[in-house]
């Protein structure tokens, strides 16, 4: 079976692009609009990585991310942030919350697929010989 990603982000349209993007590279792909709707999803079918947006009412990507972290199941569980944020400040901030990448939109689809290709299949990534 393939992988399952939790894709998370309040934008209808940005949760749909993402979905099919996603389902090209191969994936299941499950989505919540909010972040307590990605918490109670990702407790009942855990997701093998999760795409989370940081900007979003109610909890946060960060506030999220820090849960999740919490919990043992999702203490490997590579979670990549997707955001318009591009502020350093905000970066420090959301791998001080525990998240392993931090993307920033807009972001190419091939480029999408690379970065978490090489979260969940990390052994696929072609790295160069040594001299």
């Amino acid at each position: 079976m393939s992988p399952t990603i939790l894709v998370v982000d309040d934008e209808a349209d940005m949760l749909n692009l993402l979905r099919l993007i996603l389902r090209r590279g191969g994936w299941q792909v499950v989505t919540a609009a909010s972040g307590s709707e990605a918490l109670q999803l990702a407790d009942r079918h855990p997701p093998d990585l999760i795409l989370l947006d940081i900007m979003m009412p109610g909890l946060n990507g960060h506030e999220v991310c820090a849960r999740l972290r919490q919990d043992a199941r999702f203490k490997q569980t590579p979670i990549l942030a997707l955001t318009a944020q591009a502020h350093l400040e905000e970066q420090v901030r959301a791998h001080l919350a525990g998240i392993d990448e931090y993307i920033v939109k807009p972001v190419a689809p091939a480029e999408l697929l690379e970065r978490v290709r090489a979260h969940l299949h990390p052994a696929s990534i072609e790295t160069p010989a040594p001299a």
